[in-house]
């Protein structure tokens, strides 16, 4: 009897346990749930914030549970993977960092090594979309590592981290060391569900865009991983390095390469366990589009050489005859310059020559007589305007505002006249003609009696 109620007791310990356990498991994957409903829909707080529930309920499950350690690892793949891609970045570097150990440790003989695979590839990816590179390559670096050194790790592996470990050098302007990683993510593009060739070209363009890198440099990191994958006997991997060497970069090889990649990708394929004719094919049809487009390069080329050459003939005789013409007309310009020039002083020459005939012809016509002033005057006046019919017009005309007797002056001073026979001719005294005359050398702007002298000729 006792030992029944025993054995009653030990069954109802064991009840209580196991309905715990029920309870914890069916929280948890209640948190789960939660999470992934909330990271669908974009809310990314309240996912985070059930992902760390779940993630404490799987830490407190009992050891016994089988799968305690199954729903640790998941918990934590979505918590780091969700905090990165809701911008909680410190959340998901802090849980990763906090459980480093359990990521990375015996990865290479875990039955969760999928999982933890998971995780490290999502660290690097959010960490890069977050500009975190140092983080990336870090995690990324640590990673490889650990594959260098495990038999059970393969190639494909290492693809998603290294694809994203790829940007995160170009990131930190780390150019040889992205385009190291291109050949093993070239290699799987379109091998794996979440590995197409979008996603290579769009690595490959960010690689590009940020580094500046020269595709020579390209070029000599695929042929040399080539050459590596060909020592290991990995030949599969070498050809399809050398077909992405012809499709991206053949236009830019020389012919001379461009065969000896060829040849080195036929003996690449016969090397192999089982031909790869289906790519060999795809090969050489590149091969002929290059080639094809080479010819019409070529083409083009000659021709644009042609057509630059008879352009540049045009432009060279157009220009030829443009600085004949200009010779000419600099020439022209020049004989039209001299002929003005002997002109001008021919003219100049023969204003003289005509004012000394006017000067001649006054001193030799007009008479002053001296009986009656009056009547000298008139005649003297009006005969100078017989012979100079456009004077009192140009005296008006230059000279406003004149009194009579101020054009009585000028007329004099055309004369010739003395300042006695002036003063005599107007009926004023010898100083009073001075002193009228000299207000109108000033009034009409002449420095001095020459200056007014000069100026008043060139009324005639």
């Amino acid at each position: 009897m006792r030992n029944l109620r025993l054995l009653t007791v030990v069954y109802a310990v064991l009840f209580l346990l196991s309905s715990k356990g029920f309870a914890q498991l069916d929280a948890l994957s209640f948190q789960l749930e939660t999470a992934q409903k909330s990271y669908k829909s974009g809310d990314f707080a309240t996912s985070i914030l059930a992902n760390e529930k779940a993630l404490q309920l799987a830490l407190a499950l009992n050891d016994d549970v089988t799968v305690k350690d199954s729903l640790f690892y998941v918990s934590l793949k979505q918590l780091i993977t969700v905090s990165g891609i809701g911008k909680a970045m410190d959340v998901s570097e802090r849980y990763f960092n906090r459980y480093k150990k359990e990521i990375y440790d015996h990865i290479c003989t875990s039955q969760h090594q999928a999982t933890q695979i998971g995780i490290i590839n999502n660290f690097v990816g959010v960490a890069v979309y977050n500009k975190k590179a140092q983080l990336a390559v870090d995690a990324f670096v640590m990673f490889k590592e650990l594959a260098d050194n495990c038999s059970a790790f393969r190639d494909v592996d290492l693809v998603q981290s290294a694809a994203n470990a790829a940007m995160a050098y170009a990131d930190l302007n780390q150019p040889d060391k992205a385009i190291e990683l291109l050949p093993i993510i070239t290699y799987y593009k379109d091998s794996l569900p979440n590995w197409k060739t979008a996603d290579y070209n769009k690595v490959l363009g960010y690689v590009n865009d940020k580094t500046n890198a020269a595709p020579e440099m390209v070029i000599g990191y695929y042929m040399n991983a080539a050459k590596g994958y060909t020592l290991d006997k990995r030949y599969a991997y070498a050809l399809n390095l050398y077909e992405s060497v012809l499709r991206d970069y053949g236009h830019l090889l020389s012919h001379d390469a461009l065969l000896e990649l060829i040849e080195k990708s036929e003996q690449a394929r016969d090397s192999t366990e089982y031909y790869h004719n289906a790519l060999y094919t795809t090969m050489t049809g590149q091969l002929g589009r290059v080639m094809i487009d080479r010819t019409v390069i070529e083409e083009k080329n000659n021709q644009l050489k042609s057509n630059v050459t008879l352009l540049l003939i045009g432009l060279l005789s157009t220009l030829i005859f443009v600085l004949l013409y200009l010779f000419k007309q600099k020439n022209d310009r020049k004989n039209y310059y001299k002929k003005l020039y002997t002109l001008e002083k021919r003219f100049e020459r023969q204003t003289e020559k005509l004012q000394v005939l006017k000067n001649n012809f006054i001193k030799t016509n007009y008479k002053l007589d001296k009986a009656n002033n009056k009547s000298n005057i008139l005649s003297l006046f009006e005969t100078l305007h017989t012979d100079f019919p456009e004077l009192a017009y140009n005296v008006h005309k230059e000279y406003e505002n004149l009194s009579e007797k101020e054009t009585h002056i000028i007329y004099c001073s055309l004369l010739s006249l003395s300042t006695k026979e002036c003063s005599d001719l107007l009926n004023m005294t010898h100083g009073s003609f001075r002193v009228a005359k000299n207000r109108l050398i000033k009034k009409i702007g002449c420095e001095n009696a020459d200056d007014f002298y000069t100026n008043i000729k060139q009324l005639l």
